[in-house]
């Protein structure tokens, strides 16, 4: 199957460890590629489908931050900045302050 877009999206990745009260956050990137089942043929079709794919388990950029797998604990994820394949920038978080 063809592949219809491809972003470069950065997430967010808190979590509180089960042996602590405090919370960790890091900042993880993941390519997605995105094919027609998917739907998704821009940054507002992501943007409209991305919480359904989190419940069909599609992400899970916690995968990739060995701290966070080590400690373990409750985790939560948001994407903060998506770019293009190219690496420019198409959405970005107002609260998202890294590069």
């Amino acid at each position: 199957m063809e592949k219809t877009q491809k972003f470069l999206i950065t997430w967010e990745v808190c979590w509180t460890p089960d042996d602590s009260e405090d919370e960790r956050k890091v900042y993880t990137e993941t390519i997605e590629e995105f094919d027609e089942d998917d739907g998704v043929e821009s940054v507002e079709d992501f943007l409209e489908v991305s919480e359904e794919m989190f419940e069909d388990d599609r992400f899970d950029p916690e995968s990739t931050v060995d701290q966070y797998l080590e400690e373990g604990g409750d985790v939560n994820i948001e994407y903060v900045k998506i770019c293009d394949e190219d690496d420019n920038e198409l959405w970005r978080d107002p609260d998202y302050k890294g590069e």
